[in-house]
């Protein structure tokens, strides 16, 4: 990274209590803050912000395309979407295992593969936030639940894949045995994955690589 260039930070999720904790941190810290998602506002910590439908391939790679340009390149991708429909197993549709898994696990799956010549050239990070379990077991989710599993597994899997290749994998669980994290905290720990770069600095105007 150029030491005149701020590191740069794709967040999907952007309106979302969390996604405002995270976008909040890495502004302070510096960062080049990109939001994405349907939506054309542009969250209130964010530098610019990307329209972007993340259950579409095309989408997913235009909107990382366009950070990259955006940033002048792509430190990291915070995949901080996710979206929950609850029900009886022999009443939720597949439609709705369809949108859950899209949003959920898919997206990130595409960001992930759009943003590897940017993330590989930078050595940069993708970090999921995993989808929140529930605290109500009254509740009926196991298509949700299944959404998470599969983001664990999937983050677990690319991060083996991508270290050789210079790139960090991570997954921050929104809970810590049982305990809600406050969006505070699950964006510390973001920060704590996505700041430091490959040699253990963090990255800022004084650590270029």
């Amino acid at each position: 990274m150029p030491a005149d260039r701020a590191p740069s930070i794709l967040i999907t999720g952007i309106h979302s209590a969390s996604g405002l904790a995270i976008s909040h941190r890495f502004r302070n810290g510096g960062w080049f803050v990109i939001g994405c998602d349907q939506g054309v506002m542009t969250g209130r910590n964010a530098r610019v912000h990307i329209t972007a439908d993340l259950t579409n391939d095309d989408d997913c790679r235009r909107a990382v395309k366009r950070a990259a340009a955006l940033g002048n390149g792509l430190d990291c991708i915070v995949n901080n979407a996710d979206i929950r429909l609850d029900g009886p197993v022999d009443e939720i549709d597949t439609r709705a295992w369809d949108v859950m898994m899209d949003v959920n696990a898919k997206s990130m799956f595409m960001l992930a593969t759009a943003g590897m010549p940017y993330l590989e050239q930078e050595h940069g990070t993708i970090v999921a936030v995993a989808p929140s379990p529930s605290d109500d077991d009254r509740v009926e989710h196991a298509v949700f639940d299944a959404t998470r599993a599969a983001v664990i597994a999937l983050m677990g899997s690319l991060a083996t894949e991508l270290a050789p290749r210079g790139v960090g994998v991570h997954v921050v669980m929104p809970d810590d045995d049982g305990r809600p994290r406050t969006p505070e905290e699950i964006a510390d720990q973001v920060w704590a994955v996505a700041s430091v770069d490959e040699h253990g600095h963090e990255r800022s105007f004084a650590h270029s690589h």
